[in-house]
C-alpha cells in the first residue's frame, strides 16, 4: 500500500495543486485507482513517470495554444508545425487548464484566445503578466471578433500582438516570426 499516493501526495511531487491533480484524472490524463471509500490513489510509478515526462518536456522549446475550439487549435498546431518543425505544440482548451500548462512548460509563445468559456483572455493574459516566472512570455491574442476597444484592452493586459480569425497564413508567418525572434 505504500505505493499508493493521497491526491495530495501526488500532487506535492508534481509541484501542481491538488484541483489540479483531480482536473488531470478527470480528463484521464492521469491514471487513478479508487479506494473501496471512493477515494483516489495514485500509484508511485505512474507519479514517477509523469514527472518524468515533465523533466523531459522542460527540456524542449514549447508553443501554448490556449483555444477553447477544437478545430481553430488544431488548424492553428498544423500553421505552427509547418513554420515552427523543431517547437512542441501544447493546446489548452481552458483559461483553467493555460494556468497550469504555461506555469509547468513556461513556453517561448502563447497564442491566446480571447473569448473562452470559464474565464475570459484578458484575466489569462494578466494572470501570465503579473506572474514573475511568466511575465516575459510573447503572447499572441486572437479572436473571431474584436472591435478596436478590445484589441487596445488585450494588448494593454499584455498581449504583444492580435490576430484576427480565421487567422490568414501569411500574416500568422509574420507574426511568429517577429515574436520568436524578439
Amino acid at each position: 500500500m505504500d505505493k499508493l499516493l493521497t491526491p495530495a501526495q501526488a500532487a506535492e511531487l508534481l509541484s501542481v495543486s491538488p484541483v489540479t491533480l483531480r482536473y488531470w484524472s478527470k480528463e484521464g490524463r492521469l491514471n487513478f485507482v479508487t479506494t473501496l471509500g471512493g477515494h483516489r490513489r495514485y500509484e508511485r510509478i505512474e507519479i514517477e513517470k509523469v514527472l518524468g515526462e515533465k523533466l523531459v518536456s522542460c527540456r524542449k522549446k514549447h508553443i501554448v495554444i490556449v483555444e477553447n475550439d477544437r478545430q481553430n487549435s488544431e488548424l492553428l498546431a498544423d500553421y505552427i508545425a509547418v513554420l515552427c518543425p523543431n517547437v512542441e505544440i501544447c493546446i489548452a482548451y481552458s483559461g483553467f487548464e493555460a494556468g497550469t500548462m504555461i506555469q509547468a512548460l513556461q513556453p517561448c509563445l502563447v497564442f491566446l484566445d480571447i473569448v473562452m468559456l470559464d474565464i475570459d483572455g484578458f484575466s489569462v493574459c494578466q494572470q501570465i503578466k503579473a506572474n514573475n516566472i511568466t511575465k516575459n512570455l510573447k503572447i499572441i491574442a486572437m479572436s473571431d471578433y474584436a472591435d478596436q476597444q478590445q484589441i487596445d484592452k488585450i494588448i494593454t493586459a499584455g498581449a504583444d500582438t492580435f490576430l484576427m480569425k480565421p487567422i490568414k497564413l501569411v500574416a500568422f508567418k509574420a507574426v511568429v516570426d517577429e515574436c520568436l525572434q524578439q
